[in-house]
């Protein structure tokens, strides 16, 4: 259950950055940013993170939001943990054991509607595997963006020597309670120049 709320998390802040970015240009800074994260866990508990922090960097082509895991929270500080350890960590390819809190949205900027939002196709990359990922923004007047998109954490841990199905199977469990794969990702922040 943690490590999906991380991947939320993680999935929301990109998406939010990576919007923001698209939305805004370099010259301008997300402030007041939140970061939500939705997951289900056994007989309709709701499992909720949040983050505020972002950052943004533009490049020539794309915008990219970026957030950690470990700035996100579920209010909870031993599920913390072990989101925290389950799902940032990883292998790199030559399967050494690394760290993988980074949790990265890139958008074009050329397909981002600045003054009234719409639906952009984004890559979102978590522990080292990147998928491509629907964002639907919006922007009001006074430039507050809101974002939201949805990721099933399952996508970013592919079986592997070093990871099995029987452990892919367990990533969302603790104690035998299981969190589903399936995320929701909301983020919003104000664009300020």
């Amino acid at each position: 259950m943690f490590f999906k709320m991380r991947s939320a998390y993680s999935v929301a802040a990109i998406s939010a950055i990576l919007t923001v970015a698209a939305v805004a240009s370099a010259a301008y800074k997300a402030e007041n940013a939140s970061f939500v994260i939705h997951a289900k866990g056994p007989l309709g508990l709701n499992i909720d993170g949040k983050s505020s922090k972002l950052s943004i960097e533009e490049g020539d082509k794309t915008i990219t939001f970026k957030t950690f895991l470990n700035t996100i929270d579920t209010g909870n500080g031993m599920r913390n943990t072990h989101m925290q350890k389950r799902l940032g960590h990883g292998h790199n390819k030559d399967g050494n054991e690394v760290e993988m809190f980074a949790v990265t949205l890139s958008v074009p900027k050329d397909k981002v509607d600045s003054k009234k939002g719409g639906s952009v196709t984004g890559t979102l990359t978590f522990h080292g595997v990147s998928k491509p990922v629907k964002v639907d923004y919006s922007v009001d007047g006074s430039k507050h963006v809101s974002a939201k998109f949805e990721l099933n954490v399952f996508d970013h841990f592919p079986v592997t020597p070093k990871f099995s199905k029987d452990d892919k199977d367990k990533l969302l469990c603790n104690t035998g309670v299981c969190a589903k794969p399936e995320v929701k990702v909301e983020v919003s922040f104000d664009l300020k120049e």
